[in-house]
């Protein structure tokens, strides 16, 4: 028979005994400091960003509905942090004259590298865009001219999108992908939801239970862990009312990678990571250490696994081979440090740390050690999670949300008001 754990070891799975949260609705925020170069997201930092990208005008799109589509691809390109979107209100030409051509000087004239032009026809699904991207420096003939549709308006806005960002980074951008993140909504309740990365479709994942948090991409779509009536936590996954494990003691979150899951579970009373198939089968455990060991996080080439663990004293990120060798400290700046997220090149992890102020983001490269601080004087900032191109990061911030920047730790911007735990940004 399953021996039933007590309440108060629930709450503490979901609070302090599993390494406390960085970030507590009590917690009051820091004093703000004055803004000094390279850390104010409204000083010389952004100014210098902005210097850095290429000026694109968007004016609105023609056809019904046009106007909300450039605004779609407008609002990727300033999120992207890549572009430098003009202000409509400086256009000089004419546009209805115009068309989808340009008029060279006209915007040359406002500082315009690039022009993006489009026709939209249809609606609902049925929407088909026209797109043609001209540059006045060079204007003999369109730098891109390309056909969307048929599809639903934000999907195309995000495709062409997408194809801006390939055409002059030869990268194509992520919009259109979705992060996933848990939520109180109620006392002692919390629950999975996903949004659009651009902060729009909001959709809850989770529901029927009190409490769910540690969401992950998986096989399927997104797994999470999840109170059972007789008071463990087992891993469920989104659509199924089922559980995929579940065992003596706690499941507490799990992270794939490589065709496989890594999990955390507390068979012998302390939680440890095990590795196994997506569907729990075949269990090897990894850790087997005094402390906590908690949110795996496999690197994306699969060869590695980080991890949080304060078998040093205070929480701190660690790293090990996927076979469970080579376990190895890489956090030392600060005593509290957690949620490790991979970038794709599988040798960068962001985390949130916290040496006794508020908490922020850093990144620790894993050849060399170096560390680089991402955010600062900003209030507590925590759960980052990177963009499947690695371009962007998004946290949790106590300014009020969600927010992204850059890889650099610039052009901070909120996607989603509210509270947010455990980030998880979906893989293409």
């Amino acid at each position: 028979m399953r021996r039933q754990l007590p309440g108060i070891l629930i709450a503490a799975a979901t609070a302090a005994a599993a390494l406390p949260p960085l970030l507590s609705d009590a917690q009051p925020l820091p004093p703000t400091r004055p803004a000094t170069p390279g850390t104010g997201e409204l000083t010389i930092t952004l100014q210098g960003l902005e210097a850095r990208l290429l000026p694109v005008a968007i004016p609105a799109f023609r056809g019904a509905g046009g106007d909300a589509v450039s605004a779609v691809v407008s609002n990727d390109l300033r999120l992207s942090a890549l572009f430098r979107v003009l202000d409509p209100r400086s256009f000089t030409a004419d546009l209805d004259a115009e068309g989808l051509a340009i008029t060279p000087a006209s915007w040359t004239s406002v500082g315009a590298t690039a022009v993006v032009k489009a026709s939209v026809t249809g609606s609902g699904d049925a929407t088909r865009i026209e797109l043609k991207v001209w540059e006045p420096g060079n204007p003999s003939a369109p730098r891109l001219t390309r056909t969307y549709g048929p599809g639903s308006p934000r999907a195309l806005a995000h495709r062409i999108a997408n194809d801006l960002i390939l055409l002059y980074t030869r990268t194509a951008g992520v919009f259109g992908t979705r992060i996933a993140f848990a939520r109180r909504t109620g006392n002692g309740r919390k629950q999975i939801f996903s949004v659009d990365c651009d902060g729009e479709n909001l959709a809850q994942v989770s529901a029927g239970r009190r409490l769910n948090f540690t969401p992950a991409w998986g096989p399927g779509g997104i797994y999470f862990s999840s109170q059972t009536p007789d008071g463990f936590l087992a891993l469920f996954r989104q659509g199924r009312s089922e559980p995929v494990l579940r065992a003596d003691g706690l499941v507490m979150g799990a992270a794939f990678g490589g065709g496989r899951m890594a999990v955390v579970l507390t068979r012998d009373g302390n939680s440890e990571i095990y590795v196994g198939s997506p569907d729990g089968g075949g269990l090897r455990r990894l850790t087997n250490d005094p402390g906590a060991d908690i949110t795996p996080v496999w690197s994306p080439d699969g060869s590695k696994i980080a991890f949080v663990s304060d078998r040093s004293g205070g929480p701190q990120v660690y790293v090990m081979d996927a076979g469970g060798g080579g376990q190895r400290r890489v956090s030392f700046q600060g005593t509290y440090n957690t949620g490790p997220t991979w970038a794709p090149d599988s040798q960068t992890l962001a985390y949130a740390g916290r040496g006794g102020g508020a908490a922020d983001i850093f990144t620790v490269n894993l050849a060399g050690g170096a560390v680089r601080r991402l955010t600062e004087g900003q209030g507590n900032n925590t759960d980052p999670t990177y963009s499947p191109d690695g371009r962007l990061i998004a946290f949790s911030s106590s300014r009020g949300g969600i927010f992204l920047m850059n890889q650099d730790g610039l052009n901070q911007q909120r996607i989603l008001p509210g509270v947010a735990e455990g980030l998880r940004w979906e893989p293409r």
